[in-house]
């Protein structure tokens, strides 16, 4: 057996060389079907009739309910049509497509329970329960799998050859759409060679901005010039265009474009990648810092500059920016890891510099997220019990759920780490939404069925803001309650103020449907974020908790005492109860009642604590007492 020596002087064997081999390998073909997937410049835009129709066929002519078209890049299945479910994106390591994509040919699953390789799975093992599976690779303009077509089913069945034959026509209908795209770039591609596209315009696919910016990049290596790649994103874009319309919007990006360039004269390059996204090229200096603080200060220069006609807009714009050489060499993988730099900093806004503490963060990201699939499913994940009490007579009021986990591997894993993967991708995020209405329901249930005469205390649960947007949410929660036999009036759901509303009239209308059943909805977090007068004025509101960070500067800060007695007052007039959360010194509560707050949590008065206290608590309590809100 023949072996080779390793930098320190170890020998290695052939079996670890081939190892190593095949994950470089691995690697390589993974950054090319990248590259062919960013080619199309499909990822990330809006949904297309042209894809709808297919997907809508597809249902109709397989006899399934849900059709779905999916793109995958890196962890994220993003899916580009669906009809059947309403979904955007969900993570690669629990999807069945994604060995449909590895093998690259087409998988046919009859009962998936059954099935060792996806049994396992979160939408398998729980709702909604997928059984049946059949699905077939899309391939990009140079041949590699870049995505699927699927269908899914909520029962067992077995697939004949007119049903492989159809969804092979399906596949190949939508590939004839890619190549048409492809036709279509390489005449843009010879027009903006011709002249300089303005990147203000809609652009029909990332290839021309790829291509130039790798050409950028490659010249300015030859000329032994340091360069950098700037990613951009405009993430509050869609709550302007619901507010002021698609052309105000669409003037707006020029006009911020325009502002951007005028004062960002060391742009070597910029051009639109998707609807909110823009990629830049800069010269890389000595001080990479000095460079991630300049194109902030350009940032926030086209930020103050805009206005859209009448409107004025205030742009909320996050970037990341990866250096050439550093941290990558093409265009696609250096946009790719500039985008993950401000993603997972999760910033509001600002310029983040990728790293390799945020590659080693991605990693431990990815790795708490398969944990986190694991621990939902075999009960892994626990509540904790924060009280609230009413500010008269501080007797309890009721109880705020709050997610806990700890691992055998990793130890205790804090909620502001594990509760940010879970709601980027929906199937996490609504079996974690599940578990804490069903721990909710089934206590509520305990408490009804002791007969006690004192009124029940309320419980309070976290529901992340695109929940009101879906369509079976509230089937969802009815399901719930009525499998344990219970009514909504002793439940509370808490909207998270940093989740963004970009359509009021949808989410009120889930909002007014949840009323029905009894259960009220509560603005959490107020006083920072995104939110405005129109959340207490146009959602079915029925309280507010003041965001912490506010309760805990009232003690020295005249202006949070300013803020928060308008809050109070603001609340009052819509006829909306008012929590102060945080509330940790006798000073802060003192506060608190003097502005007229009914109710108050935080560790002075208890600190979060198991089910079973909160059980001890509840039963202690006298009888006679003022109810809960």
């Amino acid at each position: 057996m023949t072996s080779e020596t390793t930098g320190d002087g170890l020998p290695q064997q052939p079996g670890a060389r081939r190892h190593i081999n095949a994950a470089a390998d691995s690697d390589r073909r993974e950054s090319e079907r990248l590259s062919d997937l960013l080619e199309l410049g499909l990822l990330n835009t809006r949904p297309e009739e042209r894809f709808d129709r297919i997907t809508r066929l597809a249902t109709q002519l397989l006899n399934m309910p849900i059709a779905l078209m999916s793109l995958m890049e890196g962890d994220r299945q993003w899916f580009k049509s669906t009809c059947g479910i309403e979904i955007k994106e969900s993570s690669r390591s629990v999807s069945v497509c994604d060995h449909t994509i590895v093998h690259d040919k087409p998988l046919f699953v009859e009962d998936a329970s059954r099935d060792l390789r996806f049994s396992h799975l979160p939408y398998v093992a729980r709702a909604p329960y997928i059984r049946s599976y059949a699905g077939m690779p899309l391939h990009g303009p140079k041949g590699r799998p870049i995505g699927t077509i699927c269908l899914a089913g909520y029962k067992p069945r077995a697939f004949s050859d007119r049903d492989r034959q159809l969804l092979k026509e399906l596949a190949d209908w939508i590939e004839h759409e890619f190549d048409l795209d492809r036709r279509i770039a390489a005449h843009d591609r010879h027009v903006a060679r011709l002249m300089d596209r303005d990147p203000s315009l809609p652009v029909a696919t990332r290839t021309i901005a790829l291509e130039r910016l790798d050409d950028v990049l490659m010249s300015r290596a030859r000329d032994g010039q340091g360069s950098a790649v700037l990613h951009l994103d405009i993430v509050n874009l869609a709550h302007y265009e619901q507010t002021y319309g698609e052309q105000v919007a669409r003037n707006t990006v020029a006009s911020w474009l325009a502002a951007l360039q005028d004062g960002a004269a060391d742009f070597c390059y910029i051009a639109r990648l998707s609807d909110t996204e823009f990629v830049g090229a800069v010269p890389d200096g000595e001080d990479i810092e000095a460079v991630r603080a300049d194109c902030e200060r350009q940032v926030d220069y086209a930020n103050r500059a805009v206005s859209g006609g009448a409107a004025q807009v205030a742009f909320q714009v996050v970037g990341g920016l990866a250096v050439h050489g550093d941290h990558g060499r093409q265009a696609a993988e250096l946009v790719s890891r500039a985008r993950q730099a401000h993603r997972r900093a999760d910033i509001r806004r600002g310029v983040v510099l990728f790293s390799e503490t945020i590659n080693r963060q991605l990693l431990r990201d990815r790795h708490i997220r398969r944990l986190f699939e694991t621990a939902l499913q075999e009960g892994g994940i626990d509540f904790h019990w924060q009280p609230l009490f009413s500010n008269r007579g501080d007797v309890l009021a009721g109880f705020e759920l709050l997610a806990r986990w700890h691992d055998s591997e990793l130890g205790d894993i804090y909620p502001d780490e594990f509760i940010p993967l879970a709601e980027a991708e929906h199937n996490l995020s609504r079996a974690l939404v599940e578990h804490a209405l069903d721990t909710a329901a089934a206590q509520i249930a305990q408490w009804q069925a002791q007969q006690r005469s004192l009124p029940l205390p309320y419980v309070a649960i976290n529901i992340p803001g695109r929940e009101f947007y879906e369509s079976d949410f509230y089937d969802c929660v009815a399901g719930v309650l009525a499998r344990h036999g219970i009514d909504g009036r002793r439940l509370v759901f808490e909207l998270t103020e940093r989740s963004l509303i970009a359509d009021f009239d949808v989410a009120a209308r889930t909002m007014a449907r949840l009323n029905t059943l009894g259960i009220r909805i509560a603005m959490d977090d107020f006083g920072t974020g995104y939110s405005s007068i129109a959340y207490l004025t146009r959602l079915p509101l029925a309280l507010v908790k003041l965001d912490k960070s506010v309760v805990q500067r009232l003690e020295h800060d005249a202006v949070a005492r300013e803020l928060v007695r308008s809050i109070v007052d603001l609340a009052h007039g819509q006829d909306l109860g008012v929590v102060a959360e945080g509330v940790e010194t006798r000073a802060q509560h003192e506060w608190i009642r003097s502005f007229g707050c009914e109710y108050s949590q935080g560790f002075l008065l208890a600190r979060p604590e198991s089910r079973a206290a909160s059980c001890e608590r509840v039963a202690a309590q006298p009888q006679e007492q003022p109810g809960p809100m």
